[in-house]
């Protein structure tokens, strides 16, 4: 039984690693006056405000891991 949670926690960290990496990865584009920027390469628009919402996503997570692993460790 404790091995489930073990993969729970692990599934979660990745899913959390991933949401980081896209933050981070939106972060670094410049974006033009209108909130967008646009991939000639792969031909698509990122909004600005995705941003915010992987960063959400992502301390979600952080959060979500934290509590998990303490109430693993606790019992």
């Amino acid at each position: 039984m404790k091995y489930i949670h073990y993969i729970i926690l692990t599934i979660l960290g990745c899913v959390t690693t991933f949401f980081i990496w896209i933050y981070i990865q939106r972060a670094n584009l410049d974006y033009n006056t209108e909130g967008k920027f646009l991939s000639l390469e792969e031909g698509v628009v990122y909004t600005e405000q995705a941003k915010e919402v992987y960063g959400i996503l992502a301390l979600c997570g952080l959060i979500l891991i934290g509590v998990y692993f303490y109430k693993l460790i606790r019992k």
